[in-house]
């Protein structure tokens, strides 16, 4: 049997070595993959006077998380169909308000704003809190519960 040479003080550094330089690794990834998207944000009155005054409201969130609470009104158009092109239910809609939601109102909501923005929706906004601030400011969202 081959006896190596390390003493198990050098043995001891190596795991911590590998567990410090992934979880660097980690941390980058996940830093260089979020996209600082400047969009038109919203916060919760504003998208409020603006719903009221009959704003197109759009969740871009999951079918899923659709049924699980959106808001009253709200067109489901998840991000992956806005990423794919603008359905045409839409292109009708270019000169309207229109308040954008997702879950926390970061990425997901910004990138669809910005998808929008960029396709002609000039009016198109970002709630900033998404539907998780909206509920919790005792906002009106229908539960699935509620729904069916």
């Amino acid at each position: 049997m081959a006896q190596t040479n390390t003493k198990p003080s050098q043995q001891a550094w190596l795991p911590a070595t590998l567990f410090a330089l992934t979880l660097l690794l980690v941390i980058g990834y996940h830093q260089a993959s979020q996209v600082d998207y400047d969009v038109p944000e919203v916060d919760i009155p504003t998208a409020a006077a603006l719903i009221d005054a009959g704003a197109v409201i759009i969740d871009v969130r999951s079918e899923n998380a659709y049924e699980g609470r959106h808001i009253p009104g709200a067109m489901l158009v998840p991000l992956a169909v806005l990423r794919a092109g603008i359905p045409a239910e839409l292109e009708g809609l270019k000169e309207k308000e229109i308040v954008v939601y997702c879950n926390k109102g970061t990425q997901v909501g910004q990138e669809a704003t910005h998808l929008l923005n960029q396709a002609g929706f000039a009016h198109a906004v970002n709630l900033q809190s998404g539907i998780g601030g909206w509920a919790n400011a005792g906002q009106p969202v229908i539960t699935r519960d509620q729904a069916g």
